[in-house]
């Protein structure tokens, strides 16, 4: 973080025309708050870019410690939800997030924090429009992994997802859930879903603050954090294009497993179900591993391996319930 705290990183965050380009631009520069607030316009402006770059110099000049008074009513708010504002600098910050395109600075979080760098995630999603089928292999597939001790991720939509988190809450594991908002839960059915994900040591996050409009653009990068908190992606249903193919993309992007049902091997699973042509399409092109249960134990291995992989970066030692493992890897 430097020498700029936390409140001073919410606060800057808050002021019109300051973009996460330009709040990465001042607090990497390594000035505390007071150096910026007095430094001139041209020094200022080399660190803030786009349109609103002379409001965004004249409110840190002229009017901060009135933004910072917001920025501290803000974060009482939020203390008093129960809501935990995560930073791209803070220890609890997802070590994988780091390792992304366009990590988000901010996470708004209820519940078990730690799932946040918990080492065996994998994300389980698909259609909203699912069948039974679909639905049956969620369910089961996230109740076998979380038995095997891995958190489930998914993002709390109806259909698949609602099918993956009840599967890991059937099992008594854990599970978490990456929203758009973590205050206004959507879909309002699934609010008592995420109570009980609360009451069974899970995790509700976020990147967009409380009461953030919500539009189409929002659920697209939100799926980028699904696959980037896992180390595999488990899509169950989906066409060949929509909100699950930006999360098959975002898994590819980011060097994380795939895994699709074999759903030739489910008897009397319907042929022509338009859902199912996104995954039979990852499978038949070799961008996605088919699954069913007689190659479960094959998957926990290639989970462990991927495991080694992207926790060891920089030949850092990967320690699991006091036992090291490691993975060496050449070329790194």
């Amino acid at each position: 973080m430097g020498n700029i705290s936390k409140i001073d990183i919410f606060t800057l965050n808050l002021i019109k025309g300051i973009g996460q380009k330009s709040l990465m631009n001042l607090i990497n520069s390594g000035y505390p708050i007071t150096d910026l607030i007095a430094m001139d316009e041209d020094e200022l402006g080399g660190y803030i870019k786009g349109s609103g770059k002379k409001n965004a110099i004249d409110t840190i000049q002229n009017h901060y410690h009135e933004q910072q008074e917001n920025a501290e009513r803000e974060l009482d708010n939020l203390k008093e939800n129960d809501i935990d504002l995560i930073t791209f600098w803070d220890d609890e910050y997802p070590f994988l997030y780091k390792e992304i395109k366009d990590p988000p600075i901010f996470l708004y979080c209820k519940g078990n924090i730690s799932l946040l760098n918990y080492k065996q995630s994998i994300a389980i999603v698909g259609t909203r429009e699912c069948s039974d089928y679909g639905r049956k292999i969620a369910f089961n597939t996230a109740e076998y992994f979380s038995e095997q001790k891995y958190n489930i991720v998914s993002g709390l939509a109806i259909g698949i997802d609602t099918a993956g988190h009840k599967g890991a809450l059937e099992s008594e594991g854990l599970t978490t859930a990456v929203l758009t908002d973590i205050h206004k839960i959507y879909p309002e059915e699934n609010i008592q879903l995420a109570n009980t994900i609360l009451d069974t040591n899970g995790l509700l996050v976020a990147e967009n603050a409380p009461g953030t409009f919500p539009h189409r653009g929002l659920f697209v990068a939100r799926d980028r954090l699904q696959s980037g908190l896992s180390l595999a992606v488990f899509p169950i249903e989906t066409d060949v294009k929509g909100g699950t193919m930006h999360t098959v993309q975002f898994a590819q992007d980011q060097n994380r497993l795939l895994y699709c049902p074999d759903l030739e091997s489910v008897p009397n699973y319907p042929s022509n179900f338009s859902k199912s042509r996104g995954v039979t399409q990852l499978i038949y092109e070799g961008k996605a591993t088919a699954f069913n249960k007689s190659n479960y134990k094959n998957i926990l291995d290639n989970l462990k391996k991927h495991k080694l992989l992207l926790w060891n970066k920089g030949g850092r030692e990967l320690k699991i319930d006091g036992v090291q493992e490691q993975l060496i890897i050449k070329g790194t």
